[in-house]
């Protein structure tokens, strides 16, 4: 490691505060796998998603609003909940329900590190790890989740599904803050 700086140049960044280019295409990849995997098992719920995915493509690339985009990952966890009205699909509906979480979650991270650093700053290592961290937590949650559910233990499989996913979903926002 050499501290001989007279070799290097330093160019300027302009500071945009648009959101992270990295964690913004992971994000609608989720949000895509989300309507995709609901499409699979109740088409229609694949309509509603799309419009929500709309939303979080043009919240994170074109409008650059976070309020679009967590709109848009709303809309896509509501075509997850309709195609479970439609389809009794546990596991189709889990992966789902991850893959909005994990799209909420980092499209959230793009607009945090875009305020703080700019999408002109090389950040694909941090956003990376943060990448993995939270589909780790989100796995470990879905599995557990999905571990009660199989247990038989009379009418206490659907509530337990539910308040586990919901305590992923919490456990995730009390990450970030």
């Amino acid at each position: 490691m050499s501290f001989d700086t007279t070799n290097e140049e330093f160019g300027a960044v302009e500071v945009t505060h648009s959101p992270a280019r990295f964690s913004s295409i992971v994000a609608v990849a989720a949000a895509v796998l989300a309507v995709v995997t609901t499409g699979l098992v109740a088409p229609l719920s694949a309509l509603v998603g799309v419009f929500g995915l709309v939303g979080v493509g043009g919240g994170l690339f074109v409008f650059e609003s976070e309020r679009l985009t967590i709109a848009g990952t709303g809309i896509v966890f509501l075509g997850v909940i309709l195609a479970g009205f439609f389809a009794d699909v546990p596991e189709f509906l889990l992966f789902a329900a991850l893959a909005t979480i994990v799209a909420f979650d980092l499209a959230s991270n793009a607009f945090s590190v875009g305020r703080q650093l700019s999408d002109q700053t090389d950040t694909q290592r941090g956003e990376s790890v943060h990448v993995a961290a939270t589909v780790f937590v989100g796995i470990l949650a879905a599995g557990l989740s999905y571990g009660i559910y199989l247990v038989p233990w009379g009418a206490l499989t659907i509530p337990a599904l539910t308040f586990l996913l919901l305590s992923a979903l919490f456990l995730l926002w009390s990450i970030r803050q």
